[in-house]
């Protein structure tokens, strides 16, 4: 006996009416890749760079506190031992603290990996995961980072908005970049 194929549903397409005046509208999945390259963009990697120096005043502050024999300055050199062992541990451990802080932003929703993202002339609108939509205001945007990968819109208080730049052509995400940059 031949199986009656029935017809799937077709997945809802975005309806961007609702919004207004759209400027710029796409959809993407924040799967694993675009999750790593959106935490990428998180947080500063200067601190990396700054390590090598703090630590070398760091080791001449204790050398110099406990350099005179017979009035050592023993909680200065403590201090700056404790700072050194703090900083280390904080550069050691950078991409799993990143991480942790990730997890917690609104870049790691539970939920389906489908992303559409709306950008009108006021608001930047993020339906998903699921049937959830959230509005942030051009007006609160903090910072915008980039990288070769995708744009991260940082909002203040772990809000974060990334964009792909695969999601759209060249010349509409450098235009998109522009506009957010200019929103700040």
């Amino acid at each position: 006996m031949a199986k009656k194929s029935v017809p799937q549903p077709e997945k809802p397409k975005h309806d961007d009416a609702k919004y207004g005046d759209v400027l710029y509208s796409f959809s993407y999945d924040m799967d694993d890749m675009n999750f790593f390259n959106a935490m990428s963009l998180v947080g500063s990697g200067r601190l990396q760079q700054f390590f090598p120096p703090i630590s070398m005043v760091l080791l001449l502050i204790i050398i110099m506190s406990l350099y005179d024999r017979e009035h050592p300055i023993y909680p200065l050199a403590v201090l700056a031992f404790v700072s050194f062992i703090a900083l280390s541990t904080v550069v050691n451990k950078w991409t799993s603290i990143r991480s942790w802080y990730v997890s917690k932003s609104t870049l790691d929703q539970p939920g389906s990996l489908n992303r559409h993202v709306v950008v009108t002339a006021q608001e930047i609108i993020v339906e998903g995961p699921d049937d959830m939509v959230t509005t942030y205001p051009l007006s609160e945007i903090k910072k915008v980072s980039q990288d070769e990968d995708g744009a991260l819109v940082k909002l203040g208080g772990r809000r974060y908005v990334y964009i792909p730049q695969k999601a759209l052509s060249d010349s509409r995400y450098a235009a998109l970049i522009k506009l957010l940059r200019s929103s700040k």
